[in-house]
């Protein structure tokens, strides 16, 4: 059996990691040395059971691990780039569940392109409050080799799901796939966050749906610029998955700032701009969304 190793045990990671404890799979939870004892007491409870797993952290000798799935926040991903390395050995394969299109290649600073796989979660509505987790729909693994020497490896992550019963779909163009989960998060996450609004507006309601799809366009314009086309069905490709996540479930930036957490905005509408600026498409959209996320964070010791 491969030994599977977390790090980022939030909503994704603990939804993904229950059910391969279900099948019998002894994960592996890598956090840094001041979260082992918080890991080790509560574990974490996914739809109202509790799950133990072993805690690994990289003061601690341990043999690597054959994949290690990565579901951190954006803002943390150099640091687990670094918390990670003890687990890591050439055969190690290093799976990246990130939103955005960018966090392959800061993982590629710092491990070889062959061991990275590019992968996106999609159709979960996985809610987070402190460490309880619930979700409705379990959702989907998307993966395959953005980088071309990687393509050994797809056989190892497939096996590994498989055995977890975790669902899955290998796309070779995997790229445009992440364009397209980025434009997933682009629109709805940005604004259910400013909205404050769960799946259920946007599954409702023509003022919140216009405000997603006019800044899921942008994500489209600026794809092009990049080489990407996405197409005509990018964004009703996405109402189809909408409509069957619980509406009262929420998008993870929205869960942020209900949190009072910092969120993900500069690796969604930061890179947008950044994007914007590169191809001279213009992004107005994800420039208000950006600025109006910034001030809702500065503004979270007066937020309810």
């Amino acid at each position: 059996m491969k030994t599977v190793g977390y790090i980022g045990f939030g909503a994704i990671g603990a939804t993904i990691g229950a059910r391969m404890i279900e099948k019998g799979i002894p994960i592996k939870v890598i956090v840094d040395s001041s979260r082992r004892q918080r890991y080790e007491t509560a574990g974490v409870v996914v739809n109202q059971k509790t799950y133990h797993f072993d805690v690994l952290t990289p003061d601690v000798v341990h043999a690597p691990l054959d994949v290690i799935l990565v579901s951190v926040k954006y803002n943390q991903l150099s640091e687990a780039a670094a918390i990670i390395k003890p687990f890591v050995d050439a055969n190690t394969t290093i799976v990246s569940l990130l939103n955005g299109i960018d966090s392959e290649e800061i993982l590629s600073k710092t491990y070889d392109r062959a061991q990275i796989i590019h992968a996106f979660v999609v159709a979960i509505d996985a809610l987070r409050i402190g460490n309880e987790i619930n979700y409705t729909n379990n959702g989907k693994i998307i993966f395959g080799a953005g980088y071309p020497e990687a393509a050994a490896r797809l056989e190892t992550v497939s096996a590994v799901l498989e055995a977890g019963a975790i669902d899955y779909e290998i796309k070779s163009e995997i790229i445009k796939e992440l364009w397209w989960k980025f434009l997933v998060n682009v629109g709805i996450n940005q604004v259910s966050a400013v909205l404050r609004g769960p799946y259920g507006l946007f599954q409702t309601n023509p003022q919140a749906q216009a405000l997603m799809h006019q800044t899921m366009q942008e994500v489209i314009d600026v794809a092009a610029a990049a080489g990407v086309q996405l197409g005509d069905e990018a964004i009703p490709t996405f109402m189809t998955i909408l409509d069957t996540l619980g509406k009262h479930n929420k998008t993870s930036m929205l869960q942020d700032v209900d949190a009072k957490r910092i969120t993900e905005v500069d690796m969604l509408a930061g890179k947008m701009i950044d994007l914007g600026k590169t191809y001279n498409i213009p992004v107005p959209m994800n420039e208000v969304l950006y600025k109006m996320i910034k001030a809702i964070e500065a503004n979270y010791d007066n937020l309810a």
